[in-house]
């Protein structure tokens, strides 16, 4: 009942009828960074039902800055009876309120456009969670990442998304031939028209797999080399020094197989196992033995239930392992 509350208190904002103790209500409200998110969904579900035209969020937003630049004050900005309305106009006034609660809390500019244009999506350990879009293109990310994209959709130019952790991308062509882009934190960033592939970015290693099409990767670090074109089976591994080396995978699939809760194992070390694990679960695993750590397995392992996991992987290995807590020590 409170939300509701708060969502007509919001909405009566966005129509220009809040009064200052209505206000003042929303002011306090959005002290709470956890209600930033829900601020802003209410804003473009008021939008879309006061829509006169087709939207551009990035125009409108570059409007809203170049008025913030002048220093205009607020009630100079607000539409009156005899003023013209046109649908660029009404959606730069609910951002410019947008833009004024924010900035009203001290945040800067930069950070209010992020906050205003941009949402993020994440997942917790031993969670996946699949994002769709309004072209058809679809992410499916794994545990412990997160994914950054345009809040109200790519619009006419590029589809740009950041990623950091691992995710699949089944990405649709449009007949704009519009190019979809992934930038991870190495530098990399891949560039795509429409295909199937799996991004790995997390802190140890990065890593492309491309099951269908074809897409091209170029380090942001060196935009004059020419971009590596990639073919289905093909991966690519990034090295801390930037540099992209090339091999070929029978099976790409497989490195997507965390989509259907299963580890594939194919001569996989168990020191490369613990870091999937700790990325995975969350879990700081020990292995004394360097020749333990050494140690391989090839197979396919139900990943669903962690407790279950670990049994598989002691059984398969042939160790003993114990636990204390989120604290796994591996042994023979």
């Amino acid at each position: 009942m409170e939300d509701q509350v708060i969502k007509n208190t919001v909405h009566d904002y966005f129509a220009g009828r809040a009064t200052p103790l209505q206000k003042k209500v929303i002011e306090d409200w959005l002290k709470h960074a956890d209600n930033h998110e829900q601020y802003y969904q209410w804003l473009h579900e008021w939008e879309l039902n006061h829509l006169q035209g087709r939207a551009s969020w990035e125009n409108a937003f570059q409007r809203t800055q170049q008025m913030l630049h002048q220093e205009s004050e607020p009630e100079s900005i607000l539409q009156t009876e005899d003023t013209p309305t046109r649908w660029w106009n009404r959606i730069s006034v609910r951002l410019i309120a947008a833009v004024l609660v924010v900035a009203f809390l001290g945040v800067s500019f930069p950070a209010i456009r992020n906050l205003i244009y941009y949402q993020t999506s994440e997942t917790g350990y031993g969670e996946t969670r699949k994002i769709s879009f309004e072209d058809g293109s679809s992410v499916t990310l794994n545990a412990n990442s997160s994914l950054r994209y345009p809040r109200f959709g790519f619009g006419e130019g590029t589809r740009r998304v950041e990623l950091r952790g691992e995710a699949d991308f089944q990405i649709e062509h449009t007949p704009q031939h519009q190019p979809f882009i992934v930038s991870i934190p190495s530098g990399l960033e891949v560039n795509v028209l429409g295909t199937q592939f799996t991004v790995f970015a997390r802190s140890r290693r990065s890593q492309v797999t491309l099951r269908s099409g074809k897409v091209a990767l170029q380090m942001k670090q060196a935009p004059q080399a020419s971009p590596l074109v990639m073919q289905p089976g093909d991966l690519v591994v990034v090295n801390p020094s930037g540099k992209l080396s090339r091999s070929h995978t029978a099976h790409p699939e497989q490195y997507a197989s965390w989509k259907d809760h299963h580890l594939t194992l194919n001569r996989t070390s168990l020191r490369e196992l613990a870091s999937i694990l700790e990325e995975t679960y969350g879990f700081k695993v020990e292995i004394n033995d360097p020749e333990l750590a050494s140690r391989t397995a090839t197979g396919l392992l139900p990943a669903e239930n962690p407790e279950a996991t670990l049994e598989l992987i002691a059984e398969l290995f042939a160790i003993n392992f114990t636990r204390h807590d989120n604290r796994i020590v591996f042994k023979d």
